[in-house]
């Protein structure tokens, strides 16, 4: 048996974020001072900063359609451009939009009047959300971006179904703070209008090289650039190429030819860290193809 372990690679990561707070404290102010974003509002939160953003050089999509914002940050991840910081904010319109979009597929198909009424879909509703919505999280850890995510605050409670409330989470899937290496709580320190806004830190996963997050700061954007590294957080975006439809079209093809068995299919889109072919990047998915031609090859005797 070959051992096929590698020492690992150096890698100066993008910063990845997952941040809360209550209605109020300022999520929108927060985070448009990030410079060079290109910012979905989902709530028109950004409507009265106007002059803010044109001067941090960043731009706004008001939408909080799930296809479109999918779609929007495919090209931002394929294509050159100006802007170093995705910000989705908050993400708790864009889940809904997902479980609406699944809601108004499965009352389309439902069977009777009593299943629309009731819309009890069971497992195989929710396992649709679950999987679009992971496929959603991994899109934005593959761009060659920082990304930077809001929620709304909602109370947390026990388990166990006594409602004994435990503390303050986010309003969003419970598992939305696992790909992300930081997760902080907004909140304001004092009553006053100008007070600063804390950011306390609940979870953080820290790349070698960087000096880490305290486990309480005030939010600003030269805060985050002592922290984790200006010159990370501003290094120059680049392109990646995502796997095209040809390709995809190929490896499928040859998939079905040689009978790939399904362990080794599940190995390839581990690795890449993917669910479906169409979200590998293209060297990925080139080096499937390469395998599978020099596989035919053996079996036929054939060059290509």
């Amino acid at each position: 048996m070959v051992l096929r372990a590698k020492k690992p690679e150096v890698k100066q990561k993008r910063l990845k974020m997952f941040a809360y707070g209550k209605a109020g404290v300022g999520k929108t102010t927060a985070c448009i001072q990030f410079p060079n974003a290109y910012i979905f509002d989902a709530e028109k939160g950004t409507e009265n900063y106007a002059e803010t953003i044109l001067e941090s050089n960043s731009v706004v999509h008001s939408t909080a359609d799930f296809d479109t914002i999918v779609s929007e940050i495919k090209e931002l991840a394929t294509t050159k451009h100006p802007y170093k910081t995705i910000i989705i904010d908050p993400v708790t319109q864009v889940y809904g939009s997902v479980k609406e979009k699944w809601t108004n597929r499965f009352l389309k198909y439902a069977k009777d009047e009593k299943t629309r009424d009731l819309q009890d879909w069971g497992p195989g509703y929710w396992g649709k959300i679950k999987s679009e919505w992971k496929a959603f999280w991994r899109l934005l850890l593959m761009v060659d971006m920082n990304v930077v995510i809001t929620a709304h605050e909602k109370p947390e409670y026990a388990e166990g179904g006594q409602m004994v409330k435990i503390g303050t989470t986010f309003d969003s899937d419970r598992s939305d703070e696992y790909p992300f290496d930081y997760l902080f709580q907004i909140v304001k320190k004092g009553k006053e209008k100008n007070s600063p806004r804390i950011a306390l830190n609940k979870k953080e996963r820290t790349p070698l090289g960087t000096i880490g997050f305290p486990d309480e700061f005030e939010w600003s954007y030269e805060n985050f650039c002592k922290y984790y590294g200006k010159e990370i957080i501003e290094m120059e975006v680049k392109p990646i190429e995502l796997a095209s439809e040809e390709q995809v079209l190929k490896l499928n093809k040859l998939i079905e030819i040689i009978k790939v068995d399904g362990d080794i299919i599940e190995k390839w889109l581990g690795k890449a860290g993917v669910s479906t072919f169409p979200e590998m990047q293209s060297v990925d998915i080139l080096k499937c193809i390469n395998y599978l031609e020099e596989k035919m090859q053996v079996i036929t005797g054939v060059k290509k």
